[in-house]
């Protein structure tokens, strides 16, 4: 079993970790309770409240044991920071970033991340539709 933290519990978070905790074992992190509490009673694994810009907010996650930390806060700017961090401080070999802004896209890849980015999916699928 992979060892996997999901930074950000809205809507794509939470799917991912209902998901994901079938098979492995999961933590979330969000700031918020509401979002936590959200996952429900099928959610089979760790939540933490708490901020992702709290270094020890990764402490608590044991981010050093992670073999992937997702960062999906819906803030490009906090997840390239945060990511280059549990890259840096912690040595997670896989970290992936939601990015909602495209232009963004070579700063993340420059640091190592996997970056995946709504829009071009969207658009990628679309087209598959037509083929």
């Amino acid at each position: 079993m992979r060892y996997i933290i999901i930074i950000g519990c809205g809507k794509t978070g939470k799917n991912l970790a209902l998901g994901l905790s079938k098979e492995e074992n999961v933590v979330v992190v969000d700031k918020s309770l509401k979002n936590l509490d959200s996952l429900g009673d099928d959610f089979n694994g760790k939540k933490i409240w708490a901020d992702a810009l709290d270094i020890n907010t990764f402490e608590k996650a044991e981010a050093k044991g992670a073999d992937a930390i997702y960062l999906l806060t819906g803030n490009d700017n906090i997840n390239l920071v945060v990511g280059k961090v549990v890259k840096r401080k912690y040595g997670v070999k896989k970290v992936i970033l939601q990015v909602n802004d495209a232009m963004k896209k070579k700063i993340f890849k420059e640091e190592g991340l996997t970056i995946v980015n709504r829009t071009y999916l969207i658009a990628e699928v679309l087209k598959k539709c037509i083929l």
